[in-house]
């Protein structure tokens, strides 16, 4: 099975082990739904991408994208690992600083940004990257010392994502200042005597290799900017953001993102332009995604039209397959290898007919015979899982725990009444 990987998923009797603990027992003790998280494999492949860059480049930082998974404890894991943090609300920011991440290592890249949320972030003193130059004017409005970077969107051609909801760079996305008007922003800001350290640019997330001549190209035209906009500033740049963007493999054709070709690439356009300011990247996915296995228990086994296994999860336990159309494989915890002699529908329990977790209602999934209350998992779920969770159809947000050497930790208690009550009004009087 291809996503097999010793020491992380393995199969051990024909049952799935995540981190060296069976699934089935990690869901007896814990409940469902349940999210899994192996803290070892999260170390691993930052280390993979600092290793990659430190063959490279002397001067750089990784910020990790936080809202890829924003637990504290997996902010505290990679901060103690020497990562930054790369913010997009003020309560990220705070998450970041709680878990021992300083405000320096801090960088907030927001987008509609409230005068409510420029208060805050001065308040908490972190760095703030400049998204539109109505934020930038209304910042200057009430501080000019935070020290800030500009976005700029590097336009039409230079977006590159798995799908068309994770491409950060376009004309028609809304994210950063355009070519166009991003020099003028570096004027502007000079003449409001903002403290500009940075620029930057994100193009997209969940890239696979093809995505790497993309991104080098819009690399090569963000350097040309940079270097217009220190003649602009009179001074250089104290460093230069890429963003983030590395994928993973979701399915068995997909190839591994080419971690090394990527860190080389970039380096080396930066040293050939002739910067010698800090190279930051954001990889966020790459981190947390393979070390998340959602686990969900069979409830339902029956031939409706087709074939139905309904769970005891929907998609406000993981959207992705409802809001991306994202493919995620599924594992049968306690019998992982078996004829596959049927289809199913993977039903989840909301009152919606798109709550699957197939790619789509008609995209049946080929498992072994299942059977009521068996535990069945959802693999490279630790990126946008529980963070884009709600309590739709007042169904609450899964249990979290953390593996991490040998042992598993419950880092988030299970969801219920009072948590969903807790912030409502129980009376008008």
């Amino acid at each position: 099975m291809w996503w097999v990987e010793p020491g992380h998923l393995e199969v051990k009797n024909n049952q799935l082990s995540v981190g060296g603990h069976l699934a089935t027992d990690l869901a007896g003790r814990h409940g469902t739904p349940l999210y899994v998280y192996n803290g070892d494999k999260i170390l691993k492949n930052f280390r993979l991408v600092r290793d990659a860059l430190a063959r490279h480049a002397d001067n750089f930082c990784i910020h990790y994208a936080v809202k890829a998974n924003a637990h504290v404890q997996v902010l505290k894991l990679l901060g103690q690992e020497g990562a930054h943090a790369d913010c997009v609300s003020p309560i990220e920011c705070r998450l970041a600083l709680k878990a021992g991440i300083g405000k320096e290592r801090i960088l907030f890249t927001g987008t509609s940004v409230s005068n409510r949320d420029l208060a805050e972030l001065v308040d908490l003193g972190v760095r703030i990257n400049i998204d539109s130059l109505s934020q930038l004017r209304r910042l200057a409005t009430f501080s000019r010392s935070p020290e800030i970077s500009i976005r700029w969107n590097p336009g039409e051609g230079s977006g590159a994502g798995l799908h068309s909801h994770t491409i950060t760079a376009g004309k028609y996305i809304k994210f950063g200042i355009p070519e166009a008007k991003v020099l003028d922003a570096f004027r502007e800001a000079s003449e409001l005597g903002m403290k500009v350290v940075g620029l930057h640019q994100h193009i997209g997330s969940g890239w696979l290799g093809d995505d790497v001549r993309v991104f080098l190209g819009s690399v090569r035209r963000t350097l040309e900017v940079a270097r217009e906009a220190e003649r602009i500033l009179g001074r250089p740049f104290r460093f230069i953001d890429f963003g983030g963007g590395p994928g993973i493999r979701y399915r068995e054709e997909q190839s591994p993102f080419p971690i090394e070709e990527y860190a080389r690439g970039l380096v080396e356009a930066v040293r050939t332009a002739g910067f010698s300011c800090t190279l930051a990247i954001e990889p966020g996915r790459y981190f947390v995604a393979e070390s998340g296995v959602l686990l969900l228990e069979i409830n339902t086994v029956e031939e409706k039209n087709v074939p139905v296994i309904g769970v005891d999860g929907g998609f406000n336990t993981l959207v992705r397959p409802a809001f991306y159309g994202a493919h995620h494989e599924m594992v049968l915890c306690n019998r992982v290898r078996g004829p596959c002699e049927r289809t199913f529908m993977v039903a989840g329990n909301l009152c919606e007919s798109s709550d699957v977790f197939n790619e789509n209602k008609k995209e049946l999934r080929p498992l072994p015979e299942p059977r009521e209350g068996d535990i069945l998992a959802i693999l490279c779920a630790g990126a946008y899982g529980y963070e884009m969770g709600s309590a739709y159809n007042g169904r609450p947000l899964p249990a979290q725990v953390l593996l991490l050497g040998g042992k598993d930790y419950r880092i988030t208690e299970r969801g219920n009444f009072e948590a969903i009550v807790g912030g409502q009004a129980l009376t008008t009087k």
